[in-house]
């Protein structure tokens, strides 16, 4: 059988990510439905930890995460407008992560807190047959923004070490991520749009 080395003190990992990415955020206008503020897509990061103690086998580190994400059609969130929404985040985390330190199969927890750059956009146009107020068919931005705030972040996970220095793994994670706009703006409440 093989022998695999416990995670020690002083141990250092590097980690690559792909997967997929969206936003769980949803915009509420009426008169509309309410649907979600970007479409799903791909996302990276890496992460790198540093262990601080053996056992428990508790790491300390930073993670950085790019959520791409994709548009995000309907034809329901505002009554009689086709609307495109999208968001793009790019997140730091000052991670903490509690794992089990031996064997082939080793899952863990983590939870971190940082910061993030997201730009977020919401354009509309006009359904056939209908017009802009004032007229008008063509395509409009009604939100239009980039913010920097706060994040925070956690999630579960399990790595597999096939050699005592590769390993590879499967993680879910969730971000909360301050500061997105889902409220009134001047260019929806021209338009007839107010948050619910």
């Amino acid at each position: 059988l093989p022998i695999y080395a416990d995670l020690q003190k002083g141990d250092q990992t590097i980690r690559l990510s792909a997967g997929f990415g969206g936003s769980s955020t949803r915009y509420d206008y009426e008169p509309g439905e309410q649907e979600k503020v970007t479409g799903g897509g791909g996302a990276w990061g890496g992460q790198y930890l540093y262990y601080v103690k053996s056992s428990p086998n508790i790491a300390l580190g930073a993670d950085l995460t790019s959520s791409l994400n994709g548009n995000g059609t309907s034809d329901d969130l505002l009554a009689n407008f086709h609307t495109t929404a999208r968001m793009k985040s790019l997140i730091g985390l000052v991670v903490a992560r509690l794992s089990y330190p031996r064997g082939l199969a080793r899952p863990y927890i983590f939870a971190g807190i940082g910061g993030h750059n997201s730009i977020q956009t919401l354009t509309a146009t006009p359904q056939i047959g209908q017009t802009w107020p004032g007229g008008g068919t063509e395509t409009r931005t009604l939100i239009d923004e980039n913010k920097t705030s706060v994040a925070l972040g956690g999630g579960i996970g399990i790595d597999f070490y096939p050699r005592e220095n590769l390993f590879f793994g499967v993680e879910l994670r969730n971000l909360w991520l301050a500061g997105l706009n889902t409220n009134n703006t001047t260019a929806l409440q021209a338009t007839g749009f107010n948050a619910d």
